[in-house]
């Protein structure tokens, strides 16, 4: 696992002020047809994962930020998120188009998620996070990442992460962020990108330092059957 400051020089290398794309049309990844149709729809996209929930408040700021971002580039984005799904993965686990594929693991993976919940019940507590940028995750989605205030809140992150990733383990690093819209799955034009730009940067330049409180007592392990559509299965606390 990183260390804190390992973890601040990576988010502080990537994410900037300015979205990180080419100037030319923009074309989504690979992995979004895998999530949405042709009609910019959700589609059948199973899995799942563990997440903390935000409170209303924090869901009604991000919404803003979404507000802006369809009212000035809608056409950059595919069916807009519900806000009540807004949230902060803590880990990922399984994720298939195909639900047969993951049945099994998803089942073993509960199990055994469970029994690490049981042996060692996490303490109940909170973790402050602050919002770094808005940034383009991957060429999938626009999404605003959050980042431990300090070395503590880091710690108490990277401790519950800890217990996912036996779990299952990634081979990503933790990036916390609340997804604000995936791509049009047709892409957009370069006049398009040169305004989700402009408008990208405006929305960062006002952040003013937005905070969340994420909650062990909002920690949830979740499936999914879209990508707006999650189903909570139990809390860890």
């Amino acid at each position: 696992m990183e260390t804190y400051q390992e973890f601040l020089a990576r988010i502080n290398a990537f994410e900037t002020p300015q979205i990180l794309m080419n100037d030319g049309d923009f074309t989504p990844s690979k992995s979004v047809p895998r999530k949405v149709r042709a009609d910019n729809t959700y589609s059948d996209f199973y899995g799942d994962t563990t997440v903390f929930e935000l409170n209303d408040e924090s869901k009604r700021h991000i919404e803003k930020l979404t507000d802006r971002l369809f009212e000035i580039v809608p056409e950059v984005f595919s069916e807009r998120l519900p806000a009540d799904t807004y949230h902060i993965t803590l880990h990922d686990l399984y994720n298939s188009p195909e639900l047969e594929k993951i049945a099994d693991k998803m089942f073993f993976g509960e199990i055994k998620l469970r029994q690490l919940l049981t042996q060692n019940p996490p303490e109940t507590q909170t973790i402050r996070m602050k919002a770094k940028y808005l940034f383009n995750m991957v060429g999938t989605s626009v999404v605003l990442v959050f980042y431990p205030i300090d070395e503590t809140e880091y710690h108490k992150l990277t401790v519950l992460y800890e217990v996912v990733e036996k779990v299952r383990k990634l081979d990503r690093p933790l990036t916390p962020h609340v997804t604000l819209g995936y791509y049009n799955i047709n892409g957009f034009s370069a006049e398009t990108t040169q305004k989700l730009k402009e408008t990208v940067k405006e929305l960062n330049e006002n952040l003013c330092g937005f905070e969340v409180e994420l909650s062990t007592q909002r920690l949830y392990y979740q499936k999914f059957i879209s990508m707006k559509e999650y189903i909570n299965i139990f809390p860890f606390s």
